[in-house]
C-alpha cells in the first residue's frame, strides 16, 4: 500500500534527492581522503554516505511514499519468477507473503525485515533469500518462506510488530500445523529484534502480547545485525561511525519512534536482559551475523556472550571489512560480490539442514 502525504511534505520528499545528491557528490570528493578512520573501498564509502543521506533527509512516512512497499516488490517478483502470489491476512494482525508451499517444504522459514521498524523491505530481500532457497533445493532442502509485512512506524509503535512477530508463529503452528522443530526463525536489523523478542517471549510470557506456547524448540534461529541495544555509548558506535550505513541520530530517532514514550525492557533490547533470562531458550542452534565495520558489532557482541552461555550451539561470525547488513545492503549499489557474511549463513544452512 503507498502511503500519502501532506502536500508539503510531497513537495519537500522530492525537492530532499537534490540535497541527496549534493552529499553523494560531496561523499565523492572527499572519499580519496577518508583515512583509516572511513570505509574500506571508495565504493563502500558512497554507498554508506548514500544511505545516511537518505535516512538523515527523509521521515519515515517520507521513506514509505518514495520507495515501493514490500507487498509491490513481492508482486514484481511473482511476475517476474511466473510464481502465483500467495498473500497471508489475519484478523490477529498478521500481513506477510508466501515463497514456497508451506504444506510441502521440509521446514518453514519465518522472515522479519530491518529497517529500524520504519523502513520497508528492498529489491535485495527478493534477490538474496530465494538464491539461498534455490541452493538449499539443489541439495534436497525444500524450504517455504513466510515474509511478514509488519506494521511500520509511525502507523504503529512497539507492541504492534511484536504482536505481529507472535502471530505469525501462531499461525504457521496452529493454522498450518508446522511443528517449531520445523521452523527457522531469520531477521535482520531490527528482524533481528523481533526474533528475539519472539524468542523472548515463549519464554517469558509478556503481559503486552497473548501467551503462545511451544512444545518443540524451533529448528534454527539466525539474525543478521541484530538490533539489541539502542544505546549509543559502545566503542564500536564510535570506532565505526564513519564505516557504517548507520547514523547514530537516524537510530536514535528510530529507536524513540518505536518506543513511543514508553520505557524499554528485555523485548525490546535483548542486550539488557541477564544470561539467566535465555536459560531455557526454545531454540535448537542460532546463528549471528555481523560486520566488523557497523556500529552494533560490540552490543551484538554482548548478547552472544550471554546467551551461548546458556545456549552452546550459538554461532557468531563477524564479516571483515563488512557494513550493517552488507550482503542486502551493497547489492543495492551495484556491489555484488560474494560477502562473508552472505557466504557463511548459506554454508552454515546447508550444513545445519542437511540433518
Amino acid at each position: 500500500m503507498k502511503h500519502t502525504l501532506s502536500t508539503w511534505k510531497t513537495i519537500d520528499a522530492w525537492l530532499g534527492w537534490f540535497s541527496i545528491g549534493a552529499r553523494i557528490v560531496y561523499a565523492a570528493i572527499c572519499g580519496p581522503f577518508r583515512g583509516t578512520s572511513g570505509a574500506d573501498t571508495y565504493h563502500h564509502h558512497i554507498i554508506q554516505a548514500a544511505v545516511k543521506a537518505l535516512t538523515r533527509r527523509f521521515s519515515p512516512l517520507q521513506l514509505q511514499y518514495l520507495f515501493k512497499s514490500y507487498n509491490e516488490l513481492y508482486l514484481e517478483y511473482c511476475k517476474r519468477t511466473g510464481v502465483q502470489p500467495c498473500f497471508v491476512s489475519k484478523d490477529r494482525g498478521l500481513g506477510g507473503f508466501w515463497i514456497g508451499d508451506p504444506t510441502t517444504a521440509k521446514y518453514v522459514v519465518i522472515h522479519f525485515h530491518g529497517g529500524g521498524f520504519a523502513m520497508d523491505a528492498t529489491s535485495a530481500y527478493l534477490d538474496f533469500y530465494p538464491n539461498i532457497a534455490k541452493i538449499l533445493s539443489d541439495e534436497g532442502i525444500t524450504t517455504a518462506w513466510l515474509n511478514v509485512t509488519y506494521t511500520l512506524t509511525p502507523h504503529g509503535t512497539y507492541p504492534t510488530q511484536f504482536r505481529e512477530a507472535v502471530e505469525a508463529l501462531r499461525y504457521v503452528v496452529e493454522d498450518i500445523g508446522r511443528s517449531p522443530r520445523d521452523v527457522i526463525l531469520v531477521g535482520d536489523s531490527a528482524g533481528g529484534n523481533l526474533c528475539l523478542a519472539l524468542l523472548s517471549h515463549i519464554s517469558h510470557p509478556s503481559p503486552d502480547i497473548p501467551r503462545l506456547d511451544i512444545a518443540e524448540p524451533f529448528k534454527a534461529l539466525v539474525c543478521l545485525s541484530p538490533w539489541v541495544s539502542f544505546r549509543h555509548d559502545w566503542p564500536s558506535t564510535e570506532v565505526n561511525q564513519y564505516k557504517d550505513i548507520d547514523a547514530q541520530d537516524v537510530t536514535e530517532r528510530w529507536a524513540n519512534g518505536y518506543l513511543n514514550g514508553r520505557s524499554t525492557n528485555y523485548y525490546m533490547e535483548a542486550c539488557d536482559a541477564p544470561e539467566t533470562w535465555w536459560e531455557g531458550a526454545q531454540v535448537e542452534q542460532t546463528l549471528v551475523l555481523a560486520g566488523s565495520d557497523e556500529m552494533l558489532l560490540d552490543p551484538i557482541r554482548s548478547w552472544v556472550g550471554k546467551f551461548s552461555k546458556l545456549n552452546p550451539d550459538t554461532t557468531l561470525v563477524v564479516g571483515q571489512s563488512e557494513c550493517h547488513i552488507a550482503p542486502l545492503i551493497w547489492p543495492l549499489f551495484g556491489d555484488r560480490h560474494e560477502t562473508q557474511q552472505g557466504a557463511a549463513l548459506k554454508s552454515w544452512l546447508s550444513e545445519r539442514l542437511r540433518v
